[in-house]
């Protein structure tokens, strides 16, 4: 394998010529770079990242920090902030948070040990106060899908609450009074504000919320599933539904296809989707659109601007988008 020492060999020049020119240090007559890059070609020589950070004490990496690996959600996630960074020649490092303030907390530790340039943070679980303080620090970062008094330049948002209240307004405009709620766990912020724009709708339509058509789920498919067995057996008279993901929407299928239970004749149903997968389940469900994957390539725009320290005029603030399909049909109005 070839080496900084072959390169500087094969090209005539001294090894820091070799490694500056590299890194983007200095300014050197146009064939002398010519022949240093020939040489490179020539010896297949690829620069090491890690001594490229030890030399200019910058990876030229971006760390991600998310919630856990699986689902679709978060692989949308990474996928998009790995498209971005790809546009910018900057490396991706993911890691969990595992559930817990500490598991984010050593994840940013390890960010930190490998040099990153910048952070992508979609923290669940620090505090607000320890985030204000990490932007105390000189390293660069970016909240996403959160948002922190103080921090408001730094964060990438969504509308949670609109979001619930526009799919319960849809159920409520077909008719439907009876509406139940698969919510996300109640420990995280958003399934509080999506549960809290469900009720915002069935208020403003004299809809009194029954605890007992609400259900918490995880925002997993197994959580959807035990929800639905539970709404069907204990609200006989719900004829909606609202699913506060895609991934419970798959559950909460799966149990209704068992039960022959037919969607939308004789249940309706809508659900969150940040994926696109309520368009590929059968039927269709008519969902509420959360565009986490303009959301986290809006991030790494944001972040690559404060690490350049550049003005960044984008759209911080993202709103939901209704999607009509085939699992939302009008409720019959009793006559006298």
């Amino acid at each position: 394998m070839a080496s900084i020492k072959d390169v500087a060999a094969l090209a005539g020049v001294h090894r820091s010529t070799v490694s500056r020119i590299i890194n983007g240090e200095g300014t050197f007559r146009s064939d002398t770079k010519r022949k240093v890059e020939q040489a490179m070609t020539d010896l297949n020589y690829r620069p090491s990242a890690i001594a490229r950070s030890l030399a200019t004490a910058s990876s030229n990496m971006t760390g991600l920090l998310v919630t856990y690996y699986t689902g679709g959600f978060f692989g949308q996630m990474m996928e998009q902030v790995q498209a971005e960074l790809d546009q910018h020649n900057k490396f991706l490092i993911t890691a969990q948070g595992h559930h817990s303030a500490e598991g984010e907390r050593e994840a940013i530790r390890r960010f930190h040990a490998l040099r990153c340039e910048g952070y992508v943070l979609n923290s669940r679980h620090l505090s607000d106060d320890e985030l204000r303080a990490l932007a105390q620090e000189p390293t660069p970062f970016v909240l996403l899908d959160r948002v922190v008094e103080g921090l408001e330049p730094r964060c990438i948002t969504f509308d949670h609450p609109l979001a619930a209240k526009l799919a319960v307004e849809h159920l409520i405009q077909q008719g439907h009074r009876n509406i139940g709620c698969i919510s996300g766990a109640l420990s995280r912020t958003s399934s509080h504000l999506r549960l809290q724009g469900y009720k915002e709708a069935l208020q403003q339509a004299d809809i009194r919320f029954e605890p007992a058509l609400c259900v918490e789920g995880d925002y997993g498919r197994k959580s959807g599933y035990l929800a639905a067995k539970q709404l069907h057996r204990s609200a006989p008279a719900m004829t909606a539904l609202f699913s506060c993901s895609e991934e419970m929407t798959l559950g909460a299928l799966q149990y209704f296809h068992e039960q022959s239970v037919i969607l939308p004749q004789q249940l309706s149903l809508i659900s969150f989707d940040s994926i696109e997968l309520c368009d590929a389940l059968y039927p269709q469900v008519s969902s509420v659109h959360f565009p986490i994957s303009q959301m986290a390539q809006t991030a790494v725009e944001l972040l690559m601007c404060q690490i350049n320290q550049k003005e960044c005029a984008i759209t911080q603030h993202f709103l939901p988008e209704l999607r009509f399909r085939g699992s939302v049909s009008k409720q019959a109005v009793p006559t006298a």
